[in-house]
């Protein structure tokens, strides 16, 4: 058994989702990963890391609105329903990157899977997705750390 920690590293172009599932079965091809666990994680704190349905375009535009109304960009009401918004505090890297912090919270920058026979373990209708939160455009970097039986011919 051995292990590989390796850096991937992708443009986002702002709010919305970047399909990595081919970059992370390249990577899994290229070091030659034939069983083990990958883990992943997003080294950000305004973006997120998640899988889900990779068949319908609908689903990452519903995911998309309930997230944006949940976590307002120009602050928020409270639960209490009392009409005074309450602003957020942080804003010295623009009007989006407190809401962004609260939805990376509210996600996950990490997520594990097992590979076998050289291929990611997902359902047929998963993807693996960078969920950028921020509305500018973005340059994230993934670490991989793998743990398996490499394919060493």
């Amino acid at each position: 058994m051995d292990q590989v920690l390796s850096t991937l590293d992708f443009e986002t172009n702002g709010q919305g989702f970047t399909d990595i599932t081919k970059d992370i079965n390249h990577w899994i091809k290229n070091y030659k990963l034939h069983k083990g666990i990958l883990l992943i994680f997003l080294k950000h704190t305004s973006c997120s890391l998640i899988i889900n349905e990779n068949a319908d375009i609908n689903v990452l535009k519903d995911l998309s609105t309930y997230m944006k109304a949940i976590v307002p960009e120009k602050g928020f009401y409270p639960i209490d329903r009392s009409d005074k918004r309450i602003e957020y505090l942080h804003s010295e890297e623009g009007f989006d990157d407190m809401p962004a912090h609260i939805r990376t919270m509210l996600t996950s920058n990490n997520l594990s899977f097992s590979v076998v026979d050289g291929k990611l373990e997902i359902g047929l209708w998963q993807a693996i997705y960078i969920w950028e939160h921020r509305t500018s455009n973005k340059s994230r970097s993934l670490q991989l750390h793998a743990i398996g039986d490499f394919d060493l011919n």
